[in-house]
């Protein structure tokens, strides 16, 4: 592969330094609190109120 192949390449990506993190997730602990009624939670989609983060339909969808 030439120069001119190497600039138009999506996938030629530059190897990483080798003192490069990938990634780090932060996952909270949860504690058991409050929860939805079984019917509720299945309509929801969790049986935890803090996990409960529905996508506004007002926003994204116009």
């Amino acid at each position: 592969m030439n120069d001119k192949d190497k600039d138009r390449c999506i996938f030629c990506i530059p190897p990483m330094e080798p003192y490069t993190k990938l990634a780090h997730a932060y996952v909270p602990f949860q504690t058991m609190g409050k929860v939805f009624s079984p019917g509720e939670a299945l309509k929801k989609g969790t049986l935890f109120p803090e996990l409960h983060d529905p996508y506004k339909y007002e926003v994204y969808c116009k």
